[in-house]
Formats: C-alpha cells, structure tokens, sequence
C-alpha cells in the first residue's frame, strides 16, 4: 500500500463562467493510496471514511478491496471467483457484490468484509448482478432468464427475492436503493425507449423520463429520495441530471463535451468526471445550489475522477498521470467546499 498526502490551495473567491456553471475556488487535501500498483478504483465511501471498491491486476482481473480509516487495505476473495466484478458497502461491517465463476457466469455475494462470504443467484437465472445494498442488507441488482432477458431484483437480508419489473417494461435495471429500501433505476420500454423509476419500498412504482432518444442511462441515489446520473443523447454526449425529490428533472452538462455522473450524498452534493471525448478529465463536485468545483489531483494531467462522496462530503476517486503513466490510483480529498 502507499500513501501520501497532498495539498492544494486554490485562490478564494475567484468565480469563472463556464458554459453556464460558476466554478468557485477552494481549498483541497488529497492523499493517495492504492490497493493494488496496477489499478484502484474508489466506488463508496461511508460516513466513517472507509472506502470500498475495485481492483484491476496486471493479469486484468478485477478485485475487491476496503480501505479502512486507518489507511490499512483488506481485499476481497470469494472462494471459487476467477474475479470480483462489483463491490459495495452492506450491512455493518459487511459487503456485497458480484463475482465471475470459471465459466464466466455471475452471482451475487455479501458477508462480513474479510469473509466468509454467502454467495446467492435468482432462481432460474442464468446470471445474476448486484448493482446496490443498503445498511439493512438489501441488495439489488439484475438477473438473465432463460430467454436472455434481463429483470431486476430486490433481495432481503434474510435472502428472499422479489423479482422488479417496472410498470411496461421489457428489461429493468436497478441502479441504487436507500435506506428507506426506496430503489431507483432504469427500464426499456416495448419501443426500446429507456425510462428512469423510482419503487417505494411498498412496491409502488414512480416513472419519469429523459430527453427524447436517450440512452446509456445510470442512476445513483440518496436517502431522502433525490436520483442522480447521466444520460446520453442522440448525438453521442453525456448529460448529468438530477431529479428531485417533488420530481423537478435538471440536466448539466460541464464544459468539454461529457458529463459523467457517479454519485450523491444526503445532502444533495453531486461528483463525477468531465471533459472531451479523449482524455485530459477532470472530476467535479456539483454542489446542492448547482454552483461547480473542480476537481484535479495535483500533478495529474490525464484524468482525475470524483467516484463517491459521504455524508461529511469527503471524496473518493482515482487518477491518471499522464499517457505515460496510465495507472489508476484512489484518492481521498478533503476541504471542498
């Protein structure tokens, strides 16, 4: 593991216009640290400052890891997985996630952090992917029948499954669930137009929509109920939105082309990544009054990626230095404001 801290200052009180959005200045602390020398991707951080995530080996197989506060790396291993797909934080002290077997199948996992892991497939599934848990040891994810078609579920913590499929759907994808056990995703319709959702955790069901011809959607989502992502117009551009709570829908798009959205925390703060189609990126946090801070680990020239952010608004991501040097490696920023 290596760690190492470093400051940035940013001058107060400059305010630029770009493409509409005020970039603020503020101060920032990184410290980086990686999980594997090869790749380490952030994907949660919990109020507490744990960070739980991905690896990528120099054999290209994918991993799971949980950074604790200490700084100390416990990594992911579910027996019989040829790799670990997906990652997230569960119950206490507990993970869940998604592993590939030698056939190339997928399942779902959870247990305690360094194991032993209960490892669970829909019934009738060909596949089965988690894609969110929540403090309650809900999972939720997707699962492939028989016919190749995707549906999504809803897994309690004492493992019993209830099959989603939004109101006309002919594929749904869960994306997220809260606390509440509220679960926000995306379904295609018969025409293969994609719609976002909201189920109650009664088992009710709120659509919404994106603009016309949009595609490529993923969603991200809060405790009070707020929904989070991006989506990807006709003309191959990658928009964030938000859509609030009394069902307000708000689109952004940061200068350079693709607005990448990958999560918000309770009070409404948004990160991502932003820039052209081809690297340099740059991360961002998008506050609640819509105003935008940069973000740009010090010394990285080729992409810089806010991954998630806690209640207390610290952020995990990861980085690139430069075409030369293309390893991702996780950081930890703090005092963006």
């Amino acid at each position: 593991m290596k760690t190492k801290t470093t400051s940035r200052i940013r001058i107060l009180g400059v305010i630029a216009l770009l493409a509409g959005i005020n970039i603020f200045a503020a101060a920032q602390t990184y410290t980086t640290f990686d999980a594997d020398p090869h790749a380490t991707l952030p994907h949660r951080i919990d109020s507490s400052g744990r960070i739980v995530g991905n690896t990528f080996s120099a054999s290209q197989v994918y991993g799971g890891f949980v950074r604790n506060t200490d700084g100390s790396i416990v990594l992911i291993n579910v027996p019989a997985a040829i790799s670990t797909d997906f990652v997230t934080f569960s119950i206490s002290g507990q993970v869940a996630g998604t592993y590939s077997d030698s056939s190339y199948a997928q399942h779902g996992f959870s247990g305690p952090v360094g194991g032993p892991y209960t490892t669970f497939d829909v019934a009738g599934a060909k596949s089965t992917s988690v894609s969110g848990a929540n403090s309650a040891g809900q999972t939720v994810g997707i699962w492939m029948d028989s016919a190749g078609t995707w549906h999504g579920f809803l897994r309690s913590a004492t493992g019993s499954v209830t099959n989603l499929n939004a109101p006309g759907a002919s594929t749904t994808t869960p994306g997220a669930i809260n606390t509440s056990g509220q679960v926000a995703g995306v379904f295609t319709d018969a025409s293969g137009v994609q719609h976002g959702f909201l189920r109650s955790s009664t088992g009710s069901y709120t659509t919404f929509n994106f603009p016309t011809g949009s595609s490529g959607v993923f969603v991200s989502m809060n405790d009070p109920g707020q929904v989070a992502g991006s989506y990807r117009t006709t003309d191959a551009v990658y928009h964030g939105f938000l859509r609030d709570t009394n069902g307000t829908f708000t689109s952004f798009t940061l200068p350079g082309t693709q607005t990448l959205v990958n999560d918000i925390n309770q009070g409404g703060s948004i990160v991502g990544q932003y820039g052209p189609y081809r690297k340099p990126h740059h991360g961002f946090l998008r506050r609640p009054d819509g105003t935008t801070v940069i973000l740009d680990y010090p010394g990285a020239t080729l992409t810089t990626s806010g991954d998630c952010i806690n209640q207390t608004g610290t952020i995990a991501g990861h980085y690139q230095i430069s075409t030369t040097n293309t390893v991702d490696h996780g950081f930890i920023v703090t005092g963006v404001h």
